[in-house]
């Protein structure tokens, strides 16, 4: 059985704090108190957004976003910056599966990852958060203790989580907000047959733009690419605003805009551009100390919220071994483009001349609808090898790259374990569009999948009240929902009615791009290609264009199909798949998850 709930809307290095470890004998892993904080009983968008707005106006006036007013970096340091992620040679790589324990302390401090000083949202007192590093077969336990004063939860990005999607961390969808002073423990195996770069990250509102994010790194001897390199290294790129989220939120959603850049209706989502763009959580300062004639995999993530960058070695090639944990055929390139939540992994080689050089991570600022003209598009850090670090004088690459805001192009990701999709036995057809509506609240700019803006239920996820219900599910209005009872094999076809790109994630699937293009689908006459697609689990939806996916309902839970620019998703550019009702109900949901929903303090405990 399929059914699609489309309902009408009114209105239309390894720098651990905690290191891996054995699992402590009689740990309380449901509901241990931590040191109790003040619980907020504030509701989203209403009196702290307006007040956040209304500070954030008067201080940065036209500049929204630009850091005006802001205090300069003082000579102390609140949050330990992790500016070099290489990776610890000496990790087993094993097919012999173990259980791997952390604990993550979600709190706020102060920190000024680009010069300028700023409250921030931090694991560990870390930033970017710890490594999590672990074997494909691993079980993995992370026990997440919330000091915020809301609530918050961690999605593990491109994990599986088949047979517990209860874990996958979604506000609204699979759990509700872990809630102030208390604890939530992620526990579940790492699938065995996955393997590459991944990520964590807050999703809750916009949370993981204040500085709630992560690398995961999943180690196999069965990864194609295992054993073509010699040392290991993470870049992660990010964006970053000099002000907190949900301010900016607050005005984004708001019928005038960005400092009133939709007045009128004539610029509808148009997004706060960022300040600065970070590598390894700095503007300036990240370097990678690596040795001579070695080959190096450079593992890419873009943990920003709305940038796409375009990453470089100054005189280095780079050959593509990987997407989103999917091992590709290699290829050479000069410049790898990357968009929000998007991993590529590279082989970098350092046989040049000894010495220092540029990486650079070009900011695709031609993507933004809005510019900051203070913004340095040219995020630098420096390789050194062979030689004493010096400020590099290197020259970026001559050839022109074209500012397209899209993926590489798809005859350059090629798997290289092939597999054809099987055949799609079910088509759905979504429009992505931004729309300005009058809400019971007032008016709003908001983001729509159909005629569907999402919003999370945060004391009732539509997981749990699925495992109650089952097929016979009545949703509420804002939850646009495909529900198939039995293996399906799905072609969503996306059009893009917004001119912007959108990359979009599918939670607990891995996904087959069969075909994209300009303008809308036309079924029988645009193109698709079946024979070993790009597989990955985030994809880039063109402006005013469209894309066809392929995969396949066999992973029970509620997933989220949702775009990545933290900004959109929290407009309501989601939706949802229920897989297999009947084994949803079959599901061992932990019973301090539903407990915690039963803690929620006066509805929505998140920013």
């Amino acid at each position: 059985m399929s059914t699609l709930m489309s309902p009408s809307k009114e209105g239309s290095s390894n720098d651990h704090d905690v290191e891996t470890k054995a699992e402590p004998e009689g740990l309380p892993l449901n509901q241990t108190r931590v040191t109790p904080v003040k619980r907020s009983r504030r509701r989203l968008f209403v009196i702290i957004g307006i007040v956040c707005a209304f500070v954030v106006v008067l201080a940065l006036g036209l500049g929204l976003g630009l850091g005006l007013g802001l205090k300069k970096k003082s000579s102390s340091n609140y949050v330990t910056t992790n500016s070099s992620f290489l990776l610890d040679p000496n990790f087993v790589v094993t097919n012999t599966p173990t259980t791997r324990y952390y604990e993550f302390v979600i709190s706020e401090t102060v920190g000024s990852p680009d010069g300028f000083e700023r409250p921030m949202l931090v694991v560990n007192n870390q930033f970017p958060g710890p490594l999590v590093e672990v074997n494909s077969g691993d079980e993995l336990v992370v026990n997440v203790f919330n000091q915020l004063s809301n609530g918050t939860t961690i999605h593990w990005h491109g994990q599986l989580q088949n047979g517990t999607n209860y874990m996958d961390g979604t506000n609204g969808i699979t759990q509700c907000p872990i809630p102030p002073g208390m604890n939530f423990t992620y526990r579940f195996t790492i699938n065995p047959n996955q393997y590459g770069t991944f990520w964590y990250h807050a999703h809750a509102s916009t949370q993981y733009t204040d500085g709630i994010y992560g690398p995961l790194v999943i180690h196999s001897p069965s990864e194609p690419i295992y054993g073509q390199y010699d040392r290991e290294a993470l870049v992660i790129l990010s964006d970053w605003y000099n002000v907190m989220s949900s301010g900016l939120l607050t005005q984004y959603l708001s019928v005038a805009g960005i400092d009133g850049s939709n007045y009128g209706g004539v610029n509808p989502g148009a997004e706060p551009p960022p300040d600065s763009g970070l590598i390894n959580g700095k503007m300036t300062g990240s370097s990678l100390d690596l040795q001579p004639n070695l080959r190096y995999r450079l593992r890419l993530i873009n943990m920003g919220t709305l940038t796409e960058f375009m990453f470089s070695v100054d005189s280095h090639v780079l050959s593509v071994v990987e997407a989103d944990g999917t091992s590709l055929e290699p290829v050479n390139v000069h410049r790898v483009p990357i968009h929000v939540a998007q991993r590529y992994s590279v082989i970098l080689t350092t046989n040049q001349t000894a010495g220092s050089y540029n990486v650079r991570a070009e900011m695709q600022s031609t993507c933004y609808k809005l510019s900051n003209p203070n913004l340095n598009t040219m995020v630098l850090a420096t390789m050194t090898y062979g030689a004493s670090p010096t400020t590099p004088n290197t020259q970026d690459w001559s050839d022109a790259f074209p500012a397209l805001c899209l993926d590489l192009n798809s005859t350059m990701i090629v798997p290289q374990i092939a597999m054809n999709p099987p055949n799609s036995t079910q088509t759905v057809i979504v429009a992505a569009s931004f729309q300005q509506t009058i809400q019971s609240g007032g008016a709003q700019t908001l983001a729509f999948i159909n005629n569907t803006s999402w919003e999370a239920d945060s004391t009732n996820p539509t997981l749990l009240q699925m495992s109650k219900t089952g097929i016979q599910t009545a949703f509420d209005s804002s939850q646009l929902m495909v529900v198939n009872d039995n293996i399906t094999v799905v072609d969503l076809i996306v059009n893009n009615y917004d001119d912007g790109s959108h990359p979009f994630h599918l939670h607990g699937h891995v996904f087959w791009i069969i075909g994209e293009g300009d303008g809308s689908y036309l079924p029988g006459v645009s193109q698709l290609n079946t024979i070993n697609p790009p597989r990955r689990d985030t994809l880039t939806l063109p402006g005013y264009g469209w894309v066809v996916i392929r995969f396949i309902t066999d992973n029970p839970g509620l997933w989220a199909f949702h775009c990545h620019i933290g900004w959109h998703m929290a407009a309501g550019m989601l939706m949802q798949f229920a897989s297999l009702p009947s084994q949803i109900q079959q599901l061992q949901i932990p019973s301090y998850l539903s407990n915690q929903c039963g803690e929620q303090s006066g509805g929505l405990l998140v920013n």
